[in-house]
Protein backbone atom coordinates (compact mmCIF):
# COMPACT_ATOMS: atom_id res chain seq x y z
CA UNK A 1 0.00 0.00 0.00
CA UNK A 2 2.73 2.37 0.90
CA UNK A 3 4.33 1.77 -2.14
CA UNK A 4 1.62 2.13 -4.33
CA UNK A 5 1.24 5.56 -2.19
CA UNK A 6 4.99 6.47 -3.12
CA UNK A 7 3.92 5.81 -6.73
CA UNK A 8 0.74 7.76 -6.69
CA UNK A 9 2.57 10.64 -5.57
CA UNK A 10 5.66 10.42 -7.91
CA UNK A 11 3.59 9.96 -11.07
CA UNK A 12 1.88 13.13 -12.64
CA UNK A 13 -2.03 13.25 -12.69
CA UNK A 14 -2.65 12.29 -16.15
CA UNK A 15 -6.29 13.89 -15.57
CA UNK A 16 -5.81 17.23 -14.38
CA UNK A 17 -7.11 19.88 -15.87
CA UNK A 18 -6.26 20.79 -19.12
CA UNK A 19 -6.00 24.71 -18.23
CA UNK A 20 -2.46 23.51 -15.95
CA UNK A 21 -0.66 22.61 -19.19
CA UNK A 22 1.70 25.29 -20.66
CA UNK A 23 0.09 26.99 -23.28
CA UNK A 24 2.54 26.38 -25.82
CA UNK A 25 2.37 22.93 -25.28
CA UNK A 26 -1.62 22.98 -25.65
CA UNK A 27 -1.09 24.78 -28.84
CA UNK A 28 1.26 22.44 -30.19
CA UNK A 29 -0.40 19.43 -29.56
CA UNK A 30 -3.67 21.14 -31.41
CA UNK A 31 -1.36 21.96 -34.60
CA UNK A 32 0.55 18.62 -34.47
CA UNK A 33 -3.09 17.17 -34.62
CA UNK A 34 -3.80 19.63 -37.29
CA UNK A 35 -0.87 18.39 -39.51
CA UNK A 36 -1.17 14.25 -38.79
CA UNK A 37 -5.16 14.84 -40.08
CA UNK A 38 -3.59 17.08 -42.95
CA UNK A 39 -1.29 14.48 -43.80
CA UNK A 40 -4.07 11.89 -44.19
CA UNK A 41 -6.29 14.18 -46.18
CA UNK A 42 -3.81 15.78 -48.61
CA UNK A 43 -0.46 14.51 -48.35
CA UNK A 44 1.34 16.88 -50.58
CA UNK A 45 1.15 19.41 -47.39
CA UNK A 46 3.61 17.78 -45.42
CA UNK A 47 6.02 16.89 -47.77
CA UNK A 48 9.35 18.73 -46.98
CA UNK A 49 9.05 21.28 -50.18
CA UNK A 50 5.63 22.35 -48.99
CA UNK A 51 6.45 23.16 -45.37
CA UNK A 52 9.80 24.92 -46.30
CA UNK A 53 7.05 27.23 -48.82
CA UNK A 54 5.16 27.77 -45.90
CA UNK A 55 7.90 29.28 -43.91
CA UNK A 56 8.04 32.89 -44.99
CA UNK A 57 4.35 33.42 -44.57
CA UNK A 58 4.45 31.85 -41.36
CA UNK A 59 7.56 33.77 -40.17
CA UNK A 60 5.34 36.99 -41.72
CA UNK A 61 2.50 36.12 -39.56
CA UNK A 62 3.99 35.38 -36.32
CA UNK A 63 6.25 38.38 -35.76
CA UNK A 64 3.24 40.62 -36.33
CA UNK A 65 1.27 38.35 -34.21
CA UNK A 66 3.33 39.01 -31.32
CA UNK A 67 2.65 42.21 -31.76
CA UNK A 68 -0.91 41.95 -31.38
CA UNK A 69 0.08 39.47 -28.51
CA UNK A 70 1.51 41.93 -26.87
CA UNK A 71 -1.39 44.29 -26.43
CA UNK A 72 -3.77 41.79 -25.93
CA UNK A 73 -1.82 40.96 -23.27
CA UNK A 74 -2.25 44.53 -21.97
CA UNK A 75 -6.28 44.53 -21.91
CA UNK A 76 -6.21 46.14 -25.57
CA UNK A 77 -7.15 45.47 -29.03
CA UNK A 78 -5.23 46.60 -32.01
CA UNK A 79 -7.39 46.98 -35.00
CA UNK A 80 -4.76 49.15 -36.71
CA UNK A 81 -2.45 45.62 -37.62
CA UNK A 82 -3.31 46.52 -41.88
CA UNK A 83 -2.65 50.05 -42.22
CA UNK A 84 0.51 50.18 -40.07
CA UNK A 85 1.55 46.99 -42.53
CA UNK A 86 0.12 48.30 -45.90
CA UNK A 87 1.86 51.72 -44.83
CA UNK A 88 4.91 50.89 -43.90
CA UNK A 89 5.22 48.35 -46.75
CA UNK A 90 4.30 51.61 -49.35
CA UNK A 91 7.97 53.54 -47.44
CA UNK A 92 9.76 50.56 -47.80
CA UNK A 93 9.02 49.87 -51.50
CA UNK A 94 7.42 53.00 -53.22
CA UNK A 95 9.57 56.06 -51.37
CA UNK A 96 13.09 54.18 -52.80
CA UNK A 97 11.73 54.77 -55.82
CA UNK A 98 13.83 51.92 -57.64
CA UNK A 99 17.09 52.74 -55.84
CA UNK A 100 19.30 49.76 -55.86
CA UNK A 101 21.82 51.97 -53.15
CA UNK A 102 21.90 50.26 -50.00
CA UNK A 103 22.04 53.31 -48.07
CA UNK A 104 18.51 54.47 -49.49
CA UNK A 105 17.40 50.89 -49.19
CA UNK A 106 18.67 50.40 -45.57
CA UNK A 107 17.28 54.60 -44.91
CA UNK A 108 13.81 53.77 -46.02
CA UNK A 109 13.40 50.39 -44.22
CA UNK A 110 14.73 51.98 -41.29
CA UNK A 111 12.10 54.80 -41.78
CA UNK A 112 9.31 52.12 -42.20
CA UNK A 113 9.80 50.74 -39.00
CA UNK A 114 10.30 53.65 -37.32
CA UNK A 115 6.69 55.24 -38.39
CA UNK A 116 5.02 51.78 -37.64
CA UNK A 117 6.46 52.24 -33.83
CA UNK A 118 5.74 56.01 -34.22
CA UNK A 119 1.93 55.52 -34.71
CA UNK A 120 1.48 52.72 -32.27
CA UNK A 121 3.09 55.56 -29.92
CA UNK A 122 0.69 57.99 -30.63
CA UNK A 123 -2.06 55.15 -30.47
CA UNK A 124 -0.82 54.25 -27.05
CA UNK A 125 -0.65 58.20 -25.62
CA UNK A 126 -4.78 58.32 -27.11
CA UNK A 127 -4.99 54.96 -25.22
CA UNK A 128 -3.12 55.77 -22.40
CA UNK A 129 -3.76 59.99 -21.69
CA UNK A 130 -7.14 60.47 -23.14
CA UNK A 131 -8.65 57.37 -22.23
CA UNK A 132 -10.43 56.37 -25.90
CA UNK A 133 -11.41 52.79 -25.84
CA UNK A 134 -8.48 51.22 -27.73
CA UNK A 135 -11.28 49.53 -30.54
CA UNK A 136 -12.56 53.11 -31.52
CA UNK A 137 -8.41 54.26 -31.04
CA UNK A 138 -7.29 51.52 -33.70
CA UNK A 139 -10.02 51.85 -35.97
CA UNK A 140 -9.62 55.07 -36.68
CA UNK A 141 -5.95 55.74 -36.48
CA UNK A 142 -6.34 52.27 -39.13
CA UNK A 143 -8.64 54.67 -41.48
CA UNK A 144 -5.84 57.33 -41.32
CA UNK A 145 -3.04 55.10 -42.21
CA UNK A 146 -4.84 53.36 -44.81
CA UNK A 147 -5.75 57.08 -46.48
CA UNK A 148 -2.19 57.95 -46.12
CA UNK A 149 -1.49 54.58 -48.14
CA UNK A 150 -3.49 55.49 -50.96
CA UNK A 151 -2.18 59.26 -51.50
CA UNK A 152 1.67 58.45 -51.28
CA UNK A 153 1.25 55.48 -53.20
CA UNK A 154 -1.30 57.09 -55.82
CA UNK A 155 -3.48 53.22 -55.68
CA UNK A 156 -0.48 51.36 -57.72
CA UNK A 157 1.48 48.30 -56.15
CA UNK A 158 5.42 48.67 -56.44
CA UNK A 159 8.31 46.37 -56.77
CA UNK A 160 10.24 46.13 -53.80
CA UNK A 161 13.70 46.96 -54.28
CA UNK A 162 16.12 44.44 -55.18
CA UNK A 163 18.36 44.18 -52.56
CA UNK A 164 15.38 43.56 -50.28
CA UNK A 165 14.29 40.96 -52.44
CA UNK A 166 17.51 39.20 -52.38
CA UNK A 167 17.64 39.38 -48.54
CA UNK A 168 14.61 38.36 -48.40
CA UNK A 169 13.94 34.92 -50.68
CA UNK A 170 17.38 34.25 -49.62
CA UNK A 171 18.33 30.78 -47.15
CA UNK A 172 20.75 30.00 -44.78
CA UNK A 173 21.02 26.41 -44.19
CA UNK A 174 18.53 25.57 -46.65
CA UNK A 175 15.46 27.69 -44.58
CA UNK A 176 14.49 30.98 -45.31
CA UNK A 177 16.19 34.17 -44.06
CA UNK A 178 12.47 35.31 -43.21
CA UNK A 179 12.48 32.14 -40.37
CA UNK A 180 15.55 32.95 -39.11
CA UNK A 181 14.07 36.53 -38.24
CA UNK A 182 11.07 35.27 -36.99
CA UNK A 183 13.84 33.27 -34.48
CA UNK A 184 15.67 36.23 -33.52
CA UNK A 185 12.17 38.56 -33.22
CA UNK A 186 10.71 35.99 -31.02
CA UNK A 187 13.59 34.97 -28.84
CA UNK A 188 14.57 38.32 -28.25
CA UNK A 189 10.97 39.17 -26.98
CA UNK A 190 10.54 36.08 -24.67
CA UNK A 191 14.21 36.73 -23.15
CA UNK A 192 12.94 40.49 -22.27
CA UNK A 193 9.44 39.29 -20.92
CA UNK A 194 10.89 35.84 -18.94
CA UNK A 195 14.31 37.30 -17.91
CA UNK A 196 14.19 40.75 -17.03
CA UNK A 197 12.94 43.47 -14.88
CA UNK A 198 11.25 45.40 -17.50
CA UNK A 199 9.27 42.35 -19.05
CA UNK A 200 8.28 41.07 -15.42
CA UNK A 201 6.84 44.54 -14.58
CA UNK A 202 5.02 44.34 -18.12
CA UNK A 203 3.52 40.82 -17.02
CA UNK A 204 2.51 42.57 -13.68
CA UNK A 205 0.78 45.09 -15.23
CA UNK A 206 -1.45 43.06 -17.70
CA UNK A 207 -2.38 40.72 -14.57
CA UNK A 208 -2.82 42.63 -12.09
CA UNK A 209 -2.80 46.72 -12.45
CA UNK A 210 -4.08 47.84 -9.43
CA UNK A 211 -1.27 45.18 -7.89
CA UNK A 212 1.45 46.55 -10.02
CA UNK A 213 0.04 50.49 -10.13
CA UNK A 214 0.25 50.41 -5.70
CA UNK A 215 4.12 49.20 -6.41
CA UNK A 216 4.95 52.37 -8.23
CA UNK A 217 4.60 50.61 -11.59
CA UNK A 218 4.23 53.58 -14.79
CA UNK A 219 1.21 52.25 -15.95
CA UNK A 220 0.32 54.76 -18.97
CA UNK A 221 4.40 54.42 -19.53
CA UNK A 222 3.90 50.71 -20.34
CA UNK A 223 0.62 51.18 -22.66
CA UNK A 224 2.29 53.49 -24.35
CA UNK A 225 5.68 51.27 -24.94
CA UNK A 226 3.39 48.31 -25.51
CA UNK A 227 1.26 49.91 -28.48
CA UNK A 228 4.93 51.49 -29.97
CA UNK A 229 6.73 48.10 -29.61
CA UNK A 230 3.49 46.28 -31.67
CA UNK A 231 3.65 48.87 -34.44
CA UNK A 232 7.42 47.90 -34.51
CA UNK A 233 6.82 44.40 -34.92
CA UNK A 234 3.96 45.29 -37.83
CA UNK A 235 5.99 47.40 -39.47
CA UNK A 236 8.88 44.61 -39.60
CA UNK A 237 6.41 42.24 -40.70
CA UNK A 238 5.49 44.76 -43.90
CA UNK A 239 9.03 44.91 -44.38
CA UNK A 240 9.65 41.36 -44.68
CA UNK A 241 5.99 40.83 -46.44
CA UNK A 242 7.28 43.24 -48.82
CA UNK A 243 10.80 41.77 -49.80
CA UNK A 244 9.34 38.25 -49.62
CA UNK A 245 6.50 39.04 -52.34
CA UNK A 246 8.47 41.46 -54.35
CA UNK A 247 5.42 43.39 -55.04
CA UNK A 248 2.91 44.00 -52.14
CA UNK A 249 -0.10 45.69 -53.05
CA UNK A 250 -1.61 48.21 -51.52
CA UNK A 251 -3.94 46.84 -48.94
CA UNK A 252 -1.08 44.13 -48.51
CA UNK A 253 -1.64 44.18 -44.90
CA UNK A 254 -5.72 43.84 -44.63
CA UNK A 255 -5.23 39.50 -44.25
CA UNK A 256 -2.93 40.02 -41.17
CA UNK A 257 -6.08 42.49 -38.98
CA UNK A 258 -7.96 39.03 -38.29
CA UNK A 259 -5.03 36.55 -38.52
CA UNK A 260 -2.67 38.18 -35.59
CA UNK A 261 -5.85 38.09 -33.53
CA UNK A 262 -6.63 34.62 -34.69
CA UNK A 263 -2.93 33.77 -34.33
CA UNK A 264 -3.24 35.10 -30.22
CA UNK A 265 -6.47 32.66 -29.90
CA UNK A 266 -5.51 29.72 -31.07
CA UNK A 267 -1.79 29.61 -28.78
CA UNK A 268 -4.49 29.69 -26.13
CA UNK A 269 -4.32 33.24 -24.67
CA UNK A 270 -6.81 35.16 -23.21
CA UNK A 271 -8.09 37.96 -25.73
CA UNK A 272 -9.24 39.62 -22.30
CA UNK A 273 -5.51 39.66 -21.08
CA UNK A 274 -6.44 38.47 -17.91
CA UNK A 275 -3.90 35.77 -17.17
CA UNK A 276 -0.23 35.57 -18.44
CA UNK A 277 0.18 34.83 -22.06
CA UNK A 278 2.99 32.90 -24.03
CA UNK A 279 4.45 34.36 -26.98
CA UNK A 280 5.46 31.13 -27.83
CA UNK A 281 2.01 29.62 -27.88
CA UNK A 282 1.30 33.21 -30.28
CA UNK A 283 3.85 32.13 -32.74
CA UNK A 284 2.55 28.16 -32.59
CA UNK A 285 -0.59 29.75 -33.59
CA UNK A 286 0.55 31.15 -35.99
CA UNK A 287 2.12 28.36 -38.09
CA UNK A 288 -1.47 26.59 -37.14
CA UNK A 289 -3.22 29.13 -39.14
CA UNK A 290 -0.75 29.08 -41.91
CA UNK A 291 -0.58 25.22 -42.46
CA UNK A 292 -4.43 26.01 -42.13
CA UNK A 293 -4.55 28.22 -45.37
CA UNK A 294 -2.58 25.57 -47.24
CA UNK A 295 -4.28 22.83 -46.21
CA UNK A 296 -7.88 24.43 -47.43
CA UNK A 297 -6.18 25.46 -50.68
CA UNK A 298 -4.72 22.01 -51.24
CA UNK A 299 -8.29 20.75 -50.22
CA UNK A 300 -9.90 22.34 -53.31
CA UNK A 301 -11.43 25.75 -50.99
CA UNK A 302 -11.31 29.24 -51.92
CA UNK A 303 -9.59 31.99 -49.62
CA UNK A 304 -13.02 32.95 -48.67
CA UNK A 305 -12.99 29.27 -46.54
CA UNK A 306 -9.93 30.70 -44.58
CA UNK A 307 -11.15 33.72 -43.76
CA UNK A 308 -14.22 31.83 -41.99
CA UNK A 309 -12.37 29.43 -40.38
CA UNK A 310 -10.14 33.05 -38.82
CA UNK A 311 -13.62 34.56 -37.62
CA UNK A 312 -14.90 31.55 -36.20
CA UNK A 313 -11.46 31.11 -34.16
CA UNK A 314 -11.74 34.63 -33.14
CA UNK A 315 -15.46 34.43 -32.11
CA UNK A 316 -14.73 30.90 -30.09
CA UNK A 317 -11.81 32.81 -28.30
CA UNK A 318 -14.07 35.63 -27.51
CA UNK A 319 -17.33 33.10 -26.45
CA UNK A 320 -15.93 29.94 -24.93
CA UNK A 321 -14.45 31.89 -22.05
CA UNK A 322 -17.78 33.30 -21.28
CA UNK A 323 -19.74 30.46 -21.47
CA UNK A 324 -16.91 28.77 -19.38
CA UNK A 325 -17.52 31.50 -16.36
CA UNK A 326 -21.14 31.14 -17.22
CA UNK A 327 -21.33 27.12 -16.38
CA UNK A 328 -19.17 27.82 -13.42
CA UNK A 329 -21.19 30.07 -11.44
CA UNK A 330 -24.36 28.73 -12.49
Amino acid sequence: MADARIFRLRMPRLSKDLSEYPLALKSFVATALLVLIGGVAAPSTINAAAILSTLPYFAILAVASIGQHLVIQQRGLDLSTAGIMSFAAVIATKLPNGSNDPAVVIFYIALALAVGAAVGAVTGIIVALLRVPTLVTTIGVNAILFGLTYFVSTGASVQSPPMMVSFFEARFLQVPTTFWLLLLVAGLTVFVLTRTTVGRRFIAVSVNPTAAHAVGVALRTYSIATYALAGLMYATAAVMLSGYLVSPTVLCGLPYLLGTIAAVVVGGNSLGGLTKGSVVATVIGAFFLTYLAQLVTALGFGGSAEDLADAIIVLSGVALPELMRRVRHA
